[in-house]
């Protein structure tokens, strides 16, 4: 299981915001010599702060610390699904677009067929998207936390 700590910044309608407060970056060998230096490079692009939505069982509050939960085998599974069925449908498509052309135009169905491997690719994806529960982030409060007595709820 990964996890991490967040703070609720909105709350409302089953749904909660959370911003991250801890920032992890890969195998933690990032600052050795010969290490890659990943967060640092994913710090540069990073735009302002940055939020996003869970879904909320609990009636979160704002300004409440949780912990935000992955899987372990969901990052694996979202890699795999990715990259691994999208280089795969779009070799595939190309190598059947070659076979099924005429000779004269092989090039010409390589590009059909590597396109097609690719909308292929993205319906699947986004169709899988849609269940939720594939890849899905659980947000967990704290053993000591208590519910929401007076507290703003976000809207």
């Amino acid at each position: 299981m990964i996890e991490t700590r967040a703070v609720v910044v909105r709350a409302g309608e089953g749904r909660a915001w959370v911003r991250l407060l801890e920032h992890h970056g890969g195998c933690g060998r990032c600052d050795e010599p010969g290490g890659c230096h990943a967060p640092r490079l994913a710090e540069m692009f990073r735009g302002g702060e940055k939020t996003f939505a869970v879904d909320d069982p609990f009636g979160l509050c704002v300004d409440e610390q949780v912990r935000i939960v992955i899987d372990e085998g969901v990052p694996l599974r979202a890699a795999l699904s990715s990259y691994g069925l999208g280089t795969a449908l779009a070799l595939g498509g190309a190598a059947l677009g070659v076979w099924l052309a005429p000779a004269t135009q092989a090039d010409l169905g390589a590009v059909v067929g590597l396109v097609l491997g690719i909308v292929v690719t993205l319906f699947i994806l986004g169709f899988r998207a849609r269940r939720r529960d594939l890849w899905r982030l659980r947000v967990e409060r704290d053993a000591t936390a208590v519910e929401c007595m007076g507290m703003e709820r976000g809207a």
